[in-house]
């Protein structure tokens, strides 16, 4: 008897097809008069239902639950609440990426609403990313009480800070922690007031909101039924939806999703902020409309440069704060200006990393990968880098920058393994100096002499847990599309499914046929006209001109990926977005 090993696909990758149950697709394309591949689509999703899959259809923030039952909570608001009447001050310290700062200008604005002024009583501090590093410490913490600070609100760091909401109670200071960097059940500080719906004890249903989320539905809490209170938290979400998207939280999440796609429809009204109209305009969103991929791929990087450029994002604030398009507009094109620098250092330094890789025996499921600060590994872009790494080898991949004898490092990992959870129990006997993270992207610092202690350490506690093919990308279609159904109504039909994220990924369809003709685009896209009879389809292929040979005229192929509607001077036209492709048989 022969053994046939699995077909893979030109990239190394192997390939599965979800197949739902026909009547429970024929159930839901009737019950809700959708096309047979919508109703496909929310199957593989999980959505089994007409009334989940109508829910999921149309998101709408009366499917965020109550904030008030999240532990903790009535007492947060208690605390804020007294400091605003008594004019105490307050200082909310947010983290140097974008849904830190989103979810810090967030309470800022929510205080401005309720009159409080804001320079004269509440202040904020972002932490310098090469300076200080992530999260909360000493300094911070001294500060405030020289400054006179009462109340302490942190928002996406502190949730594993210890040490410093400690000495803050002993200095008088009260903590609020707004955080969602931990592992379910893990111990919180006790000395701070946390809300985090992951903390033991909170049966609060949505556990997956960003700490820009949570800190909008402290500002629907705060808000309470006060008038234009609706109206002003659904403004809000302009900037929630871009923290949401950018820090990889699932948009499976009915909170998440309803979130998100508020906060698009108000970015496509246009906004009456100054800064955010200005850093619309720098990213080329002014004139077409807004999904949200451009959260990810346009505003959230360019709101991140700051913080990796800069060190802080307290410029992305000041142009939040801008009084008129001309000083918005300077602000948004020195922000731009980060975001090309931080786009030519993330080069050069995956080119590093490559060469590195590629020089080197690589056994470890693991990588961990460190370099000078000063050759080029740029503290604010290994968290970055370390994602083209996962996306071009489907390792996990931990990159360090070194400064001063300290290893400051960012981590990007695989759906198989879980980072936080393996860097707390490598990092149970203190091998950390910091860490915090999700299990997606963590960030960490430690002693330089400790490097190869935490390669051994993160291998061994790898092989133990992964799969034996967890290193082996998988890519799942949703089902097959013949050329002759892709068609410009389809395209329109599955934009129901929109927004896409984490945990809710573009539908992807296997189409079949004949390369008719074959382009290459700016020396490195693939182009393909794809022919099957009558029909004639166009396929892209980004960043994969190094196929163009096993691709020639006349091979029969399939292709994974996804149909799109591509505008270019007016003219609308059909593509269909190949994320891989294979060789029939």
């Amino acid at each position: 008897m022969s053994v046939h090993a699995p077909r893979r696909s030109l990239s190394g990758a192997l390939w599965k097809q979800a197949t739902p149950p026909a009547d429970a697709v024929k159930r839901l394309t009737q019950a809700l008069d959708i096309h047979p591949l919508v109703a496909t689509c929310l199957i593989n999703r999980g959505l089994t239902t007409p009334e989940q899959a109508a829910a999921f259809l149309t998101p709408d923030l009366t499917h965020v639950p109550d904030p008030r039952p999240m532990r903790n909570l009535t007492e947060a608001l208690h605390i804020i609440g007294r400091a605003v009447e008594r004019r105490e001050r307050i200082r909310i310290v947010g983290d140097y990426d974008c849904d830190g700062t989103t979810g810090l200008v967030t309470l800022r604005n929510v205080l401005r609403q309720l009159g409080v002024q804001t320079d004269d009583f509440v202040s904020y501090y972002v932490p310098d990313r090469e300076q200080e590093g992530y999260g909360l410490n000493p300094g911070i913490i001294g500060q405030a009480a020289a400054d006179g600070v009462q109340v302490l609100v942190s928002v996406d760091i502190g949730i594993t800070a210890h040490r410093e909401w400690e000495m803050a109670r002993a200095q008088g200071i009260v903590g609020v922690c707004i955080d969602h960097h931990t592992a379910l059940g893990s111990r919180v500080p006790a000395d701070a007031v946390v809300v985090c719906p992951k903390q033991v004890g909170d049966a609060y249903p949505e556990k997956d909101l960003a700490a820009c989320g949570l800190a909008w539905q402290m500002a629907r809490a705060l808000l309470g039924e006060r008038p234009n209170g609706e109206a002003f938290l659904r403004s809000l979400t302009k900037l929630v939806a871009i923290g949401t998207y950018a820090d990889l939280v699932p948009l499976s999440s009915p909170a998440n999703r309803a979130i998100v796609a508020e906060g698009l429809r108000g970015l496509n009204s246009g906004s009456k902020n100054p800064g955010l109209s200005a850093l619309l305009e720098v990213a080329g969103l002014r004139e077409r409309p807004i999904g949200a991929g451009d959260l990810g791929f346009r505003l959230g990087p360019r709101i991140n440069a700051a913080g990796r450029i800069e060190g802080t994002t307290v410029g992305i604030i000041q142009l939040f704060d801008s009084l008129t398009p001309d000083e918005a507009r300077q602000r948004a094109q020195q922000i731009d200006a980060w975001n090309t620098e931080r786009q030519a250092i993330q080069r050069q330094l995956v080119d590093q990393l490559e060469a590195r890789i590629a020089s080197q025996p690589q056994d470890d499921p693991v990588y961990v990968l460190a370099g000078n600060h000063t050759d080029g590994w740029h503290q604010g872009v290994v968290g970055i880098a370390a994602s083209k790494v996962v996306e071009s080898h489907h390792h996990p991949a931990l990159v360090c920058s070194i400064r001063d004898g300290i290893a400051h490092g960012s981590g990007r990992s695989i759906p198989q393994f879980n980072l936080i959870e393996a860097l707390q129990t490598i990092g149970q006997d203190g091998l950390f100096l910091r860490y915090g993270g999700h299990p997606a992207a963590a960030g960490f610092c430690l002693p330089v002499e400790r490097l190869p202690e935490l390669q051994q350490r993160i291998n061994a506690y790898a092989r133990q847990v992964l799969p034996p093919d967890a290193l082996t990308r998988v890519y799942v279609a949703d089902g097959e599309l013949p050329l002759g159904e892709l068609t410009l109504p389809l395209v329109e039909s599955l934009a129901k499914l929109e927004p896409h994220g984490i945990g809710n990924p573009h539908p992807r369809f296997i189409l079949r046929g004949h390369i008719l003709e074959q382009r290459i685009l700016k020396d490195q896209h693939l182009k393909l006209i794809l022919g099957d009879g009558p029909h004639r389809a166009e396929v892209l292929w980004w960043q994969r001109r190094e196929y163009a040979e096993q691709l020639p005229r006349q091979a029969k192929v399939e292709v994974l990926g996804r149909p799109d509607i591509n505008v270019w001077q007016g003219r609308t036209s059909l593509q269909f977005i190949a994320t891989d492709i294979r060789l029939a048989t």
